[in-house]
């Protein structure tokens, strides 16, 4: 049997002491708080690897992890050496503190906001986008004042369970979980100091870390005020992303303790509750190498797989400490979509923060020194925000609070294209960021820069996806499909075909990325095989999103030139009348000889009491026999001529044309520019159209609303005859 170490964390808020766990099996521990807590794995015979019927993977309870409370009387040392002596145990660790990365002294809504904003290029990202509400980042820290004026319609909402009744209407084990859910274990400590009773999951979110003007805690309220405080709004501090929808989920006390089992616990949630960033402003004490659990693993896994991305604080560490090492879950350098965050001192010239943790793992810097945000609104302060800093360790800042910074850029970078993987959003933010100076100590402190938002957003390219079709049918799989802009290739891809189906997805380099590429108000024209598509897009401006899905693009066979040349078979043909309007038979000189009649469809026509009929031209009888005496032209009509190729001058139909359609079947000539049937029918109610093929002497069908490959045709094109049965009148206009 398989025996793994579990690694009990101590979890680290960026500047003071903090504490999460993990729920008990489901059990209430409201009689007395346990003095300790295991982190348990055992073997259910469910790996990561399997999925679900929702197509993710097994929950880490399906997994098997499971927190236990030490018995009575027992030490975790030996409570663990038995668990892990047992068969069905993968492995058995013990919970370890967290600290915060950073807290604030005195009240104070400080002027300086624009400095350390202006600092990270927040102000030139903003002139791009402020955020969409269709991006959800959940903040695992101390909870939220849901309260709070600057969150006002900004809370993302569990629409299903959100009642406060103790029913668990979605199932998902955090019972009432209206703003998110509070995953903090029961301690004699936090039952004593915080008046918690029980370790379940629910959904009391509410920050309570503080008390007082002179104690203001708030540490998660401080952290999700950075990332998506309203923007623009007349009071208070602008957030970096003003309209993102902020997940709570709160891993710890009032005392800012909390246990990594909990933090992972709050990563699976923020996962399977649709959060795409994931704030983690918490961290293990520096060196506790017992914080690399395996249960945060499959956690963090777990977001990877999901595309998440997870932001963790590097850590603070105290002036002189040698324990200066990234803390967990930032250490973690196997996780492409984890980014671990280093503070740099926005008072110093944005020089490494001489608190700020460094090493392998950290990807970004962004100040971390005196910012200013939202704090409770409960705990006596005239106006609710305060500056950051605390001075006492030597601290104006920490990186807790240049974390939310990265976690709000990366909300703006997903607010301008909301389709776009985790590793499309890294790399841009990667290319964009502005070096960072070398730190005394020689290491890394700041991964690729400094957080440039203004350049990542703007690095953000433009996708489409849909079909590319040639004549609107689907293209082999392997066929190019290219993006021009004002001449320069921009983007290039391939058809995938999936049966008789074929896709695309194509990214669109912006000017950012490729000098003449996508800028607000640029035209971006596909190309399918080489040939020009339809329709083309317009590069977005402010606030929208460059996210263009379900988009058909089709390029089309050159028009009809000068000559038009219309195929006979010999035997019964539809064809169109091109030249000018005569009388019969005269009007149509260029007919094949011999050929006898001409039969032109009336939908009007009375025929046995009912409307739609031939009328008739015959060419050897007498004119009594005949009622289509004169031909229009572009009248579409039958007529059983030898078989040749008969050519007419192109009388270049003028735009405007129109078409009465009346119920039932209708003959017409479209003479418009080519385009889709539901484009070139728009505002026609149709159940069918119908072409007949002349050379192969076959009807050719159009359903609406059926896949595209199963019709044989999905385009009308000029100086083409159609038939199409329509169920109320219409005009029909062509341009």
């Amino acid at each position: 049997m398989r025996a793994r170490w579990l690694g009990i964390l101590a979890l680290v808020l960026a500047a003071t002491t903090g504490a999460a766990t993990n729920h008990l099996d489901g059990a209430d521990v409201s009689a007395a708080a346990p003095e300790a807590y295991v982190d348990v794995q055992f073997d259910t015979g469910v790996s990561a690897q399997q999925l679900r019927a929702d197509g993710l993977p097994p929950t880490l309870e399906e997994q098997g992890f499971r927190r236990l409370a030490v018995p009575p009387g027992r030490t975790a040392d030996d409570y663990l050496a038995e668990l892990r002596a047992r068969p069905d145990v993968i492995s058995a660790v013990e919970d370890a503190p967290v600290y915060a990365a950073g807290l604030p002294n005195d009240p104070y809504y400080g002027p300086n906001q624009a400095q350390y904003l202006a600092l990270t290029g927040a102000p030139g990202a903003w002139d791009i986008h402020t955020g969409s509400n269709q991006v959800i980042v959940a903040v695992i820290d101390s909870g939220l004042d849901v309260t709070h004026p600057e969150f006002a319609g900004r809370l993302w909402e569990n629409q299903i369970d959100n009642k406060s009744d103790g029913v668990d209407r979605d199932g998902n084990k955090c019972t009432n979980d209206r703003y998110g859910c509070r995953y903090v274990s029961l301690t004699t400590a936090n039952a004593a100091l915080c008046g918690y009773t029980s370790s379940l999951p629910t959904g009391q979110v509410l920050d309570d870390m503080g008390s007082s003007p002179t104690n203001i805690g708030s540490h998660g309220t401080l952290v999700a005020g950075i990332i998506g405080a309203a923007g623009n709004n007349g009071q208070g501090i602008a957030g970096v992303a003003w309209n993102v929808r902020l997940m709570t989920v709160k891993v710890l006390d009032c005392q800012g303790e909390g246990r990594m089992p909990d933090v992972a616990d709050g990563i699976e949630y923020a996962v399977r509750n649709g959060a795409r960033i994931i704030n983690v402003s918490v961290a293990s004490k520096p060196g506790d190498q017992e914080a690399d659990s395996p249960r945060l693993r499959a956690a963090l896994q777990l977001a990877q797989d999901q595309g998440v991305i997870v932001v963790a604080a590097a850590g603070n560490h105290p002036l002189g400490s040698a324990q200066v090492g990234t803390a967990y879950p930032a250490a973690y350098t196997e996780f492409a979509n984890l980014i671990a965050v280093g503070a740099s001192n926005n008072l110093n010239d944005n020089i490494w923060a001489a608190y700020s943790n460094y090493g392998p793992a950290i990807d970004f810097a962004a100040p971390g020194n005196k910012l200013v945000s939202t704090t409770r609104t409960d705990i006596g302060l005239a106006n609710p925000y305060a500056e950051i800093g605390d001075a006492r360790d030597g601290y104006d800042g920490g990186t807790s609070y240049s974390t939310p910074l990265v976690s709000g850029m990366f909300a703006l970078m997903m607010s301008r294209n909301s389709n776009l993987s985790a590793a499309d959003y890294i790399k841009a933010a990667r290319d964009a960021a502005t070096p960072a100076e070398p730190a005394p100590h020689g290491q890394n402190w700041a991964g690729s820069g400094i957080i440039n938002m203004a350049a990542s957003v703007a690095r953000i390219p433009m996708s489409i996806s849909g079909a590319p079709l040639k004549d609107w049918k689907d293209v082999p799989g392997g066929t190019a499909v290219q993006a021009i802009v004002d001449g320069a290739e921009c983007g290039s891809t391939v058809a995938q075909a999936f049966g008789r189906a074929s896709t695309y997805s194509i990214k669109v380099k912006s000017a950012a990325e490729a000098p003449g590429c996508g800028l607000p108000g640029r035209t971006v024209q596909l190309y399918v095989a080489g040939s020009p598509a339809k329709p083309t897009f317009t590069w977005g401006g402010a606030n929208q999103d460059l996210s263009l899905l379900g988009k058909d693009v089709s390029s089309v066979s050159p028009g009809p030139g000068a000559l038009v040349v219309q195929q006979l078979n010999g035997q019964w043909s539809n064809i169109v009348h091109l030249e000018p309007t005569g009388n019969l038979p005269g009007a149509a000189p260029g007919l094949p000889t011999p050929w006898n009649v001409i039969y032109r469809w009336d939908p009007l026509k009375m025929f046995l009491d009912k409307p739609g009929g031939y009328r008739r031209f015959a060419r050897l009888a007498p004119a009594y026999a005949s009622d289509y005496l004169q031909i229009q032209q572009y009248d579409t009509y039958w007529v059983d001529a030898p078989a040749s190729n008969m050519s007419s001058l192109n009388p270049n139909p003028p735009p405007g044309r129109t078409v009465a359609l009346e119920p039932g079947w209708n003959n017409f000539t479209y003479t418009g520019t080519a385009r889709a049937v539901s484009e070139a029918l728009a505002g026609v109610k149709y159940t069918q159209v119908l072409q007949f093929d002349n050379p192969t002497n076959t009807w050719l069908s159009h359903l609406p609303g059926q896949p595209r490959y199963l019709n044989d045709f999905n385009g009308l094109f000029q100086l083409k005859s159609y038939w199409v049965f329509v169920t109320e009148p219409a005009t029909l206009v062509m341009n």
